[in-house]
């Protein structure tokens, strides 16, 4: 696996198997659906920031969820 595109993570059996269900119920792959699932949180979370005022900022909103590390030298 080429790991400068792709990562492993870890999930709950649980949610693994619903994931895996919805994704094949919609004609997806994990991943697909995982992107999915992820652009909709994000869009639904900037659409709250907007109804409260928060401008809706984009980019703040996306270094929530991917801070910048700079000089890592760690692999994950």
């Amino acid at each position: 696996m080429d790991t400068t595109r792709w990562k492993s993570i870890l999930v709950p059996r649980d949610m693994y198997e619903e994931v895996k269900f919805m994704a094949k119920d919609e004609g997806r792959t994990i991943s697909g659906q995982l992107r999915m699932i992820f652009e909709d949180h994000k869009d639904r979370r900037q659409k709250n920031a907007v109804s409260e005022g928060g401008g809706g900022d984009t980019q703040k909103a996306r270094a929530e969820y991917l801070p910048q590390v700079s000089g890592s030298t760690g692999s994950s």
